[in-house]
C-alpha cells in the first residue's frame, strides 16, 4: 500500500504575503464577474454613488468657508509663531484653490499673506539692538519651569494610570506561561504551541517568526526530537522574554532590570541577558539612572521635537550661568537645576502629548536666547569685539556661545601648560581655531536659513550659502547627529532637514488643514473627470478618490478651534454618504476584473539593491541597503559542513541532500587543487570512472555530510553576509552575496510551495 502523500502547509504569514505579490503582479487571476456584466454593474455603480457625489465634492467648500470665520473670529492666525508654517500653508492653499472655488480659501491665502508680511516686517525691526535685562528674564523663570513640572506630572500620572490598566493583562501573560513552561520538558511540541498563543497578545516579530520557524521545521522534519526540546526552552522562551519586556515598557513605562524580573516573575539573571541583546537589537536603550541601577526604555522612532528642543535650551542654559556673576548666577543655577529633571522625566516618557508642553518650551527657548544676547551685550572688547560681528549677522545663540568660549580660552591652551606640562604649538592652534571657526559660522549659517525658511535639502543650502555641497553635507550629517536637525522628508531626491519645533496648537491646526486641501482638490477633479466618461478602467481611481475623501474627513472631525470642532455639521452631514459611497465602489471593483495587462514571471526583472546617492559616496564610502540580496553558490569550493546552515539565523539557507553528479565535471583543475586531498580525490575518481555524463542527480536518503547541494529561500533571506563569512571553502569561500533581489526565482519558490 502506498504511504499517504502529506501536504505541507504555508505559514498563514507567508501565505498572506504570497497573495498579495501575486496579486499586484498580475499573476493571480481575480473572482469576477463575466465580461458581459461589466457594462451592467458600471451602470448600477453610476446610479449607487450618483445622489452621495454632489454632497461630497461640495463639502470642501462648505468646510473652508466655516473654518475661515472660525479663524477670524479666535485670531487663529495670529498665534503662528512659524514663518515655515506660514509658507507651506500658502503653498498648499494655492494649489488648492487652482481647483476649488471657495471665498473661505480665498480669504486663508489673504490672511496667511498678510500674516506672513507682517512677521518679516516685524523680523527686520527686531534685529536693531536692543539691551536686555537678564535679571527680569530670571525673575520671570520660577513660574515658567511650575507650570512645566505641573504637566510633567499630568503626564506621569496618565502613564501610571495606564500602567495600572496593563497590570491585570501582564498578569494573565505571566499566569499563562508559567503554565506553559511546565509542560515543556514533557512535551516540548505542546509547549511550543503554549508559548505562541501566548507570544501572539505580546506581538513581538523576532519570537512570532522564530517560533512558526521552528514550527514549520518539524511539520517538515527538518528538526529532531533531541534539537526541539532545547530550541523550545531556551531560543523560544528567550524570544518570548523579550516580547513580554518590549510590552512592560509600551504599557507600563521604563523600568529598571529587577523591576522587570519582578513583574515576569523571573530571576534578574534571566532579564539582563535578553535586555543585553535587546539593547545590540537596537529595541531598547537606557534612558536613565534608578539609584545606580539603569532605567530601560523602548527605542523611540523618533524622539519628541519638544525633548530635543528643551535638551538644546538645557545645553545652552548652562553656558549662560557659566558666565553670570553674582546673586544673578545664583538664581540661574535654582532655575536650571529645576530644568534638568524635567528632561530626566520626558526621557524616560518617551512618548507624550507634545501640545500640553510645547507652549512653555517655546517661551522658555525664546528667553535663554534673549538671556545669552544679554550676556553677549554684557561682555568687553577684545576677542568679544569679534563675537558681537556674530550676533549681528544672526547667528544661532548655540553656536555663538561655543565660539565666544573658543576665543576667550583658547589661547591658555597656547600660554599655559597643561597636566601633562605640555603646550601647544601656536601654528597648530592657529590652523585648529581657523577650521574651527570656519566650520561652526558655516554651520551657524545652516541653522539660522533653515530655522528661519523652513526645511531645506543639502541642494538648496549650498546655493543659498555658496558653501561647497560637500561641506554642506558633512555638516548635516553633524548638526543630525547632535539632534540639532532632523530628517522630515525628501525633496528632488535629497533629504529635508528642519530643526526640531514645538508646534503649537493653532500651528498643528494650520498644518494639517492645509495638508488637506490639495488633497480634496486633486480628488475632487479626479472624481468629476472619471464620472464624465466612466469605464471599467477607472474604478481604481474612483476608489482612491473616495477613500481621500474619507480620510480627509476623518482627520477634520479631530481639528478643534477653541474646544470645539470646526464645521462639525457640515462634517456630520457628509461622513455617512462618503461612507455609502466607499463601500459601493470597494464592492463594484471586487466584481470587475483587473484592466491592467496580466504579467508571467519571466516578465519581471533583477532589482538592482540601492546604494547612497553618487554625490555622497565619496564621503560615506559605500553603503548598501541591507535586507535585500541574492546568495550565489559555488559548488567547486563547498566543503558541504553545514556552516552557512548551522549559522543562518533566519533558516534560509540549507545542505540539501540532493548530489548534483553533473556539475562534478565542470569543476576546473586548479580548483580542484585547492580542496582538500580526499574531496578533490573523489571528484576525480567520479570523472575517469564515468563512460557517458550524467544528466540527472542523485537523490540521498538522509543527510550525508559533505556532500549535497545548498539551496538558498531568498523568501527567507535577509542578506545578512553571516553565510558568506562562515564559509570555510577556498578561495573566500563557496558563497557569495550578490546586491540583487531575483523577484523570477523569490515569485517561483513561492509557487513551488503553495
Amino acid at each position: 500500500m502506498s504511504a499517504v502523500e502529506v501536504v505541507k502547509e504555508m505559514a498563514p504569514k507567508r501565505r498572506r504575503m504570497m497573495d498579495m505579490v501575486l496579486t499586484l503582479g498580475g499573476l493571480k487571476e481575480e473572482s469576477a464577474v463575466p465580461a458581459s456584466r461589466i457594462a451592467v454593474e458600471i451602470e448600477n455603480l453610476r446610479r449607487g454613488i450618483g445622489p452621495f457625489i454632489e454632497p461630497i465634492v461640495a463639502f470642501p467648500s462648505s468646510y473652508f468657508d466655516a473654518f475661515f470665520e472660525t479663524a477670524s473670529r479666535t485670531g487663529l492666525l495670529a498665534q503662528i509663531a512659524e514663518k515655515s508654517i506660514l509658507v507651506d500653508a500658502i503653498a498648499n492653499f494655492e494649489k488648492a484653490s487652482e481647483r476649488i472655488e471657495s471665498k473661505g480659501l480665498l480669504g486663508l491665502l489673504d490672511a496667511l499673506r498678510s500674516s506672513l508680511a507682517a512677521k518679516k516686517r516685524s523680523g527686520a525691526e527686531s534685529r536693531q539692538p536692543s539691551v536686555i535685562d537678564v535679571d527680569s528674564i530670571l525673575r520671570s523663570m520660577p513660574d515658567l519651569i511650575t507650570r512645566m513640572e505641573s504637566v510633567v506630572v499630568e503626564y506621569e500620572e496618565k502613564a501610571k494610570s495606564n500602567a495600572v490598566g496593563a497590570t491585570a493583562e501582564l498578569n494573565t501573560l505571566i499566569d499563562s506561561l508559567l503554565q506553559a513552561t511546565a509542560h515543556i520538558q514533557s512535551n516540548p511540541d505542546t509547549g511550543l504551541d503554549a508559548l505562541q498563543k501566548i507570544g501572539t497578545k505580546t506581538r513581538y516579530g523576532p519570537f512570532l517568526r522564530a517560533s512558526a520557524q521552528v514550527k514549520r521545521g518539524r511539520r517538515e522534519g527538518r528538526i529532531e526530537d533531541s534539537r526541539v526540546l532545547q530550541l523550545v526552552s531556551v531560543n523560544i522562551l528567550t524570544e518570548l522574554y523579550r516580547g513580554i519586556i518590549l510590552f512592560i515598557l509600551n504599557s507600563m513605562g521604563s523600568k529598571t532590570a529587577v523591576q522587570l524580573a519582578t513583574l515576569m516573575r523571573v530571576s534578574p539573571e534571566t532579564v539582563q541577558s535578553a535586555v543585553v541583546s535587546m539593547i545590540q537589537r537596537g529595541e531598547i536603550e537606557m534612558a536613565g539612572l534608578e539609584g545606580d541601577s539603569p532605567v530601560f526604555a523602548r527605542v523611540l522612532a523618533a524622539t519628541p521635537a519638544t525633548t530635543l528642543v528643551l535638551k538644546r535650551v538645557i545645553q545652552q542654559f548652562r553656558g549662560v550661568v557659566r558666565s553670570l556673576k553674582g546673586s544673578t548666577q545664583d538664581s540661574a543655577k535654582v532655575s536650571l537645576d529645576r530644568l534638568g529633571p524635567i528632561l530626566e522625566k520626558l526621557q524616560l516618557l518617551g512618548e507624550y502629548d507634545e501640545t500640553r508642553l510645547s507652549d512653555n518650551v517655546d517661551t522658555l527657548r525664546k528667553a535663554v536666547d534673549s538671556m545669552t544676547e544679554g550676556v553677549l551685550q554684557s561682555q568687553g572688547t577684545g576677542s568679544s569685539d569679534d563675537l558681537r560681528l556674530l550676533v549681528s549677522a544672526g547667528l544661532e545663540a548655540f553656536t555663538r556661545f561655543r565660539l565666544k568660549i573658543a576665543l576667550e580660552k583658547g589661547p591658555k591652551l597656547v600660554s599655559e601648560a597643561n597636566v601633562y606640562g605640555e603646550k601647544l604649538n601656536p601654528e597648530t592652534y592657529d590652523r585648529m581655531v581657523a577650521t574651527y571657526l570656519d566650520n561652526e559660522l558655516e554651520r551657524g549659517m545652516i541653522l539660522v536659513l533653515i530655522r528661519d525658511i523652513g526645511a531645506m535639502t543639502a541642494h538648496d543650502l549650498a546655493r543659498k550659502t555658496h558653501i561647497p555641497q560637500n561641506r554642506v553635507f558633512q555638516h548635516l550629517l553633524i548638526l543630525k547627529r547632535n539632534e540639532l536637525l532632523t530628517a522630515v522628508g525628501e525633496s528632488h531626491g535629497y533629504v529635508l532637514y528642519d530643526v526640531p519645533r514645538t508646534p503649537n496648537e493653532a500651528e498643528i491646526t494650520i498644518r494639517t488643514v492645509s495638508s488637506l486641501a490639495p488633497q480634496l482638490s486633486t480628488a475632487k477633479a479626479e472624481i468629476n473627470s472619471i464620472l464624465s466618461d466612466f469605464k471599467a478602467a477607472d474604478i481604481g481611481r474612483l476608489v482612491g478618490s473616495l477613500d481621500a475623501f474619507s480620510k480627509s474627513c476623518d482627520k477634520m472631525l479631530k481639528i478643534r478651534v477653541g474646544g470645539q470642532v470646526v464645521a462639525e455639521s457640515v462634517l456630520k452631514g457628509v461622513e455617512e454618504k462618503i461612507k455609502s459611497a466607499v463601500l459601493l465602489a470597494y464592492r463594484a471593483r471586487a466584481k470587475i476584473p483587473s484592466t491592467k495587462p496580466k504579467v508571467t514571471v519571466d516578465d519581471l526583472v533583477e532589482v538592482d539593491v540601492p546604494s547612497v546617492l553618487d554625490e555622497y559616496r565619496d564621503m560615506m564610502g559605500y553603503a548598501p541597503l541591507l535586507g535585500f540580496g541574492t546568495i550565489d553558490w559555488e559548488p567547486s569550493r563547498c566543503l558541504g559542513c553545514k556552516s552557512c546552515q548551522i549559522s543562518c539565523p533566519e533558516h534560509a539557507i540549507e545542505l540539501k541532500p540532493n548530489i548534483d553528479v553533473s556539475s562534478y565535471f565542470d569543476f576546473p583543475e586548479d580548483a580542484l587543487q585547492k580542496l582538500p586531498v580526499n574531496k578533490a580525490l573523489f571528484y576525480r575518481t567520479v570523472r575517469s570512472l564515468a563512460v557517458a555524463r550524467p544528466t540527472t542527480s542523485i537523490p540521498l536518503k538522509k543527510d550525508a555530510p559533505g556532500f549535497g547541494k545548498v539551496e538558498t529561500d531568498l523568501w527567507l533571506c535577509v542578506a545578512c553576509r553571516t553565510c558568506v563569512r562562515r564559509c570555510p571553502g577556498p578561495e573566500g569561500g563557496a558563497l557569495e552575496l550578490d546586491l540583487k533581489w531575483s523577484l523570477p526565482e523569490v515569485v517561483k519558490q513561492m509557487t513551488a510551495k503553495a
